[in-house]
């Protein structure tokens, strides 16, 4: 009697900080895993940079065969945490959400999904505050919690920085 082998996506986490590592790792070992990556622009001494990062940060994907693959070393790999169970049982994740991922990050060209909202040039309005209505240009985003906005008050051009939440796109 033959048992058919199917292979299913499964969450596993990482250890802090260790995403990277624990992909690099059980690729090396032959399983496949992914890890969606995301760009974001952090400040860095002073600078804004575009960073790529997981998606998820300390989680990622990785396919197995319930009775052909041996889940074993998995464990021990350098800088994975644990497959997520709910229960006793590793829960599989939906194809279609990992092909969906997949085919997201692949639009876009850099592997990586863009996180910022607004990018330079782009055309913005307020949603609160004083100048709620007003329309600009977005400049930049200036830290975690604050954009830079171009709006033309009283026939002059002024920088304000707002919350990047109270900004719709115009």
């Amino acid at each position: 009697m033959t048992t058919l082998s199917q292979k299913n996506w499964y969450l596993l986490s990482s250890k802090p900080h260790k995403d990277a590592q624990a992909e690099d790792q059980l690729g090396n070992q032959g399983y496949e895993v992914y890890r969606p990556l995301a760009q974001r622009l952090r400040k860095r001494r002073g600078k804004m940079i575009k960073l790529t990062e997981s998606l998820f940060p300390r989680y990622m994907f990785i396919q197995l065969d319930k009775v052909e693959d041996n889940w074993a070393p998995i464990r021990s790999t350098y800088g994975v945490n644990q497959i997520i169970r709910f229960g006793n049982e590793p829960t599989p994740v939906p194809d279609e959400l990992i092909n969906t991922l997949k085919q997201y990050e692949a639009s876009l060209g850099e592997k990586a999904i863009d996180l910022d909202k607004f990018h330079s040039g782009d055309q913005v309005m307020l949603t609160d505050g004083p100048f709620k209505g007003l329309s600009g240009a977005f400049l930049s985003y200036d830290g975690e919690q604050r954009a830079m906005i171009l709006l033309e008050i009283m026939n002059a051009q002024t920088k304000l920085a707002v919350c990047p939440a109270k900004l719709i796109a115009a």
